[in-house]
């Protein structure tokens, strides 16, 4: 059984309860099909970032009401603009998280683990994961990693250590193997442990995404499309002058990869990871062919000129695929979200 430590950064980038790879993890350490351990200054670092998050989603409610307080004419959108008490939802996800920890057997790990003689050691000699500055911040991922080596060496294991942050991705050990590719670790483990009951279902899911994904791709270009039509997005491309007209040339959407994220009786969730290029033709003023009107101090244009947008980028893209498993049926996915619900950075 793989025994492995999450960092701050894994839980909140999925956002805690609510995304479907921490929700998997979840229900494996639940089954017991992994060990999830977490020191307690870990613990509380994701309470802490859990209430700031509170503190900014607030701010943040608080001017949506009051920039679009002419909706609330609307008695069918009355229950959106309800406030809130930012304590009482500190204490529900305080209570849902530990509860949700609980029920999944997270092992916290107590303070008493921590070596703090070493950790300031390394802060005064510079040495990992203290840099020349010395930051204060840094404390937290010295103290979490020192206090998870140490439980590890003490119980003779090797654990497996996933964060997005770039000081404990250089950490080495040989009680612990830092891994940046948590998502692609949690693909294979889905695979590994619901390989048997789901087998079936899983290759049909694969033969739809590498032989039979027109469909998919027809709906992303459809999306990209609209994401190129947006003119604001090509101000830098014409230095902020008018632009008179965008024609889109060609647009090649790609399926270079893909990742189970969540797998349950009645649906198996995926995410692509798509390739997009693009050409885009636009029509601006021509600044060669300018002159300013003494009159109004305004530049006037005599020309126009074609400038060609010529990118790649790369974005996720969540698939759900319904399943009847006792049937080996899958049906056909639908997208659920698409990067992230970003617009696309042009």
């Amino acid at each position: 059984m793989d025994i492995i430590f999450i960092d701050t950064s894994i839980f909140e980038a999925n956002n805690f309860l609510e995304g479907k790879r921490i929700q998997e993890i979840y229900k494996l350490a639940e089954r017991r099909d992994i060990r999830v351990i977490i020191p307690k200054l870990t613990h509380d670092e994701i309470i802490n970032r859990i209430y700031k998050n509170i503190e900014e989603a607030s701010q943040k409610f608080k001017k949506y009401r009051d920039d679009t307080r002419i909706l609330r004419n609307a008695s069918s959108l009355l229950d959106k603009f309800q406030e809130f008490n930012e304590d009482v939802i500190k204490k529900e996800l305080f209570k849902n998280i530990s509860d949700r920890f609980s029920k999944s057997n997270f092992e916290i790990i107590d303070y008493s683990n921590i070596d703090i003689e070493e950790v300031f050691k390394n802060y005064f000699e510079k040495t990992f994961p203290f840099g020349p500055g010395g930051k204060k911040n840094e404390f937290p991922d010295a103290f979490a990693l020192k206090t998870v080596e140490k439980w590890a060496k003490t119980q003779g294991v090797k654990v497996l250590a996933f964060s997005k942050d770039n000081d404990i991705l250089k950490y080495k050990s040989q009680y612990l193997e830092i891994i940046k590719d948590f998502e692609s670790y949690l693909s294979n483990k889905i695979k590994e442990i619901e390989g048997n009951k789901y087998k079936k279902l899983l290759k049909i899911i694969e033969d739809i995404i590498e032989s039979k994904s027109q469909n998919i791709k027809d709906d992303i270009k459809d999306w990209v499309e609209y994401q190129l039509e947006d003119e604001s997005k090509y101000l830098n491309y014409s230095n902020y002058n008018e632009i008179h007209d965008i024609s889109i040339i060609e647009i090649i959407i790609d399926i270079y990869d893909y990742n189970i994220t969540n797998v349950t009786d009645d649906y198996i969730s995926v995410e692509l990871e798509v390739s997009i290029n693009y050409e885009v033709e636009i029509i601006v003023d021509d600044e060669d062919y300018m002159y300013k009107d003494e009159d109004t101090k305004n530049w006037v244009f005599f020309e126009t000129k074609k400038v060609t947008v010529n990118e790649e980028r790369f974005i996720g893209v969540d698939l759900i695929f319904s399943i009847e498993s006792e049937n080996n049926i899958v049906h056909e996915p639908e997208i659920e979200e698409i990067n992230g619900g970003r617009n696309l950075n042009i």
